[in-house]
C-alpha cells in the first residue's frame, strides 16, 4: 500500500496544528470504526507503521477533512485549539456527520432482489454463480436506487433459471453503497 496515506495524514495534521495525542482522541468512534492510541498515530505520522488497509486510512483522512472544514467555518477566523479535545469533540462529530450527509446522503428505501424467503442477491462470482446473503440492511445485499435497475437484474437472473423478484424495503443505506450499474455486481453483458 505504501506510505502515501501516512504522508497525507502527517501533512493534514501539520496544517491543522494538531498533535498526535489530540488526534488520537478526536479520531475515535463514532467518527471512525476504531480508536488508535497516541503511539499508533505517532507511528503513522513518522512512517514506521502503515495503515492496515485503504478503508481505514480513508476513515482517518475523512476526519482530517472534517477538521479542515470546521477550521474554515469557525467565526471569528481564529485557529481551533485541537488540544482542547473536550471542547472540540462534540462540534467535530456534528460537523463530520453533517458533511457526510451532504457528500454521501442516506436513502431510507431501496430496491433489492429477493432470491428466496430469506436470501437476497449480493453479486455474481467470476464463474457466473450467484452469491446470496440473508442480510439486506447492512450493506451486504445489493441495493438499487430504482425499480428499473433491480428488475433488469431479475430478468438477467431468470435467464439463468434463478428465481428472483424485485422488492422495495425500508433500510438506511448511504448513496455510496447503492449500486448504479450492472457491471458493479458482476454482469458483463
Amino acid at each position: 500500500m505504501g506510505l502515501e496515506q501516512n504522508i497525507k495524514l502527517k501533512t493534514a495534521l501539520q496544517e491543522l496544528g494538531c498533535s498526535a495525542l489530540a488526534f488520537s482522541s478526536l479520531a475515535a468512534p463514532p467518527i471512525t470504526s476504531k480508536r488508535y492510541s497516541q503511539q499508533q498515530i505517532s507511528q503513522l505520522i513518522a512512517g514506521t507503521k502503515e495503515f492496515p488497509d485503504d478503508h481505514e486510512a480513508a476513515e482517518f483522512l475523512q476526519v482530517t477533512e472534517a477538521m479542515k472544514h470546521l477550521q474554515e467555518i469557525v467565526t471569528p477566523k481564529i485557529p481551533v485549539d485541537w488540544s482542547n479535545v473536550i471542547g472540540v469533540k462534540d462540534v467535530l462529530i456534528q460537523t463530520f456527520e453533517k458533511r457526510r450527509s451532504e457528500l454521501d446522503p442516506m436513502h431510507r428505501r431501496c430496491w433489492f432482489v429477493r432470491l428466496s424467503v430469506h436470501n437476497f442477491f449480493k453479486s455474481l462470482r467470476s464463474d457466473g454463480s450467484v452469491i446470496e446473503t440473508m442480510i439486506y440492511y447492512d450493506s451486504d445485499a445489493v441495493a438499487f436506487p430504482s425499480f428499473e435497475l433491480a428488475n433488469e437484474v431479475v430478468k438477467k437472473l431468470k435467464t439463468r433459471d434463478i428465481p428472483a423478484r424485485p422488492e422495495q424495503l425500508t433500510c438506511e443505506r448511504r448513496q455510496s453503497t447503492i449500486t448504479t450499474s450492472l457491471e458493479e455486481i458482476g454482469f458483463t453483458e
